[in-house]
């Protein structure tokens, strides 16, 4: 019997504990991620994900370059354009 209190006992708080941990796995991770389906979901609009993400970053290139030394690619500046004061909405 103490077998069955003690693991239901060690049941219960494993569900309790486990309940409390949130993981955002489909929180965009950069400022790129906005133009996919989970960035507009998450902040519920492409421009609201645009103000959070851009927030402090690079607004005034139209185009930015990423890679190494051999292999620059030039990528187009998802925050190009933003208010970086438009934030207090």
């Amino acid at each position: 019997m103490n077998r069955l209190l003690y693991g239901l006992s060690l049941f219960l708080l494993a569900g309790t504990a486990a309940a409390q941990v949130q993981i955002d796995i489909n929180r965009p991770r950069n400022e790129f991620d906005c133009a996919y389906p989970n960035g507009i979901a998450w902040y519920g609009s492409q421009e609201r994900c645009l103000q959070e993400l851009c927030l402090g970053k690079n607004v005034t290139n139209q185009w930015l370059f990423d890679g190494d030394g051999n292999s620059k690619r030039r990528r187009r500046n998802p925050c190009y354009g933003v208010d970086p004061r438009s934030f207090n909405d």
